[in-house]
């Protein structure tokens, strides 16, 4: 996308506003998918009772204790890994805050980039494209008139020589160079290409967590073998009173 292949310092500089926001936003989503969303309240039975031996580090019982997220840790597991799935999806979409900043810090990267920038590069085609318009307009002023289609017209006489000779306002030169013409639409599509490439690149922000905790896709709770630090957490959470 970039020439020069920015290394890895550089491409998270870029990334940083979806960085920053992850940081900001994370804590307080997971604390919501996690409580009151799924875990909630006391140790209570059906019949609203607190069960004998609570509270027990190992609870059967969908509840707001330590032991109740031990014992369903595969579902806690696969809750914080759902709430960081799709965050990392809102923060990678575009249109969010944190995904214009990084296409703003993107495009002039791109745009100063390489050893004579792209800045350079319109002034030279817009001299080309000046320069070969100038042409044109002396090679005009230089045959005289020029006239238009017609019969009776000849290359290089003065207007109105041929009985249906017309004037023309649209010299023929100039509609002749369709390659010049071009050239200012491809360099401007080089800014909607970059964004194109980035928006590919984004777009997979998400699913890059899901390969590196060895997510299956089947939204199965014991599918994510690379992410569950099981037995260190446990003996975190069962610190807590």
């Amino acid at each position: 996308m970039m020439p020069g292949h920015p290394d890895t310092q550089t491409t998270l500089t870029y990334l940083q506003p979806i960085l920053s926001a992850y940081k900001k936003e994370a804590y307080q989503g997971m604390e919501t998918a996690i409580f009151p969303s799924y875990f909630h309240g006391k140790c209570l039975d059906d019949q609203g009772v607190e069960p004998d031996g609570c509270p027990n580090p190992d609870c059967p019982i969908v509840c707001g204790t330590p032991g109740s997220l031990v014992h369903f840790y595969p579902k806690l597991r696969y809750i914080a890994y759902n709430s960081t799935f799709h965050q990392l999806q809102a923060l990678c979409s575009p249109g969010s805050d944190a995904y214009k900043q990084v296409e703003q810090a993107v495009m002039n990267a791109a745009a100063s980039s390489g050893p004579d920038s792209r800045r350079r590069s319109y002034s030279r085609l817009f001299a080309r494209v000046l320069s070969n318009a100038v042409n044109v307009g002396d090679h005009n002023k230089g045959s005289g008139h020029v006239s238009g289609a017609g019969t009776g017209s000849h290359s290089g006489a003065t207007s109105g020589s041929g009985r249906n000779s017309v004037p023309s306002t649209r010299p023929k030169a100039l509609a002749k160079a369709p390659s010049d013409k071009m050239l200012v639409p491809l360099f401007l599509k080089r800014d909607d290409d970059v964004q194109d490439e980035l928006r590919n690149i984004m777009a997979q922000c998400h699913t890059l967590l899901g390969d590196a905790c060895g997510a299956n896709g089947l939204e199965e709770t014991n599918g994510l073998p690379e992410c569950s630090w099981e037995a260190a957490m446990k003996e975190y959470i069962l610190s807590f009173p």
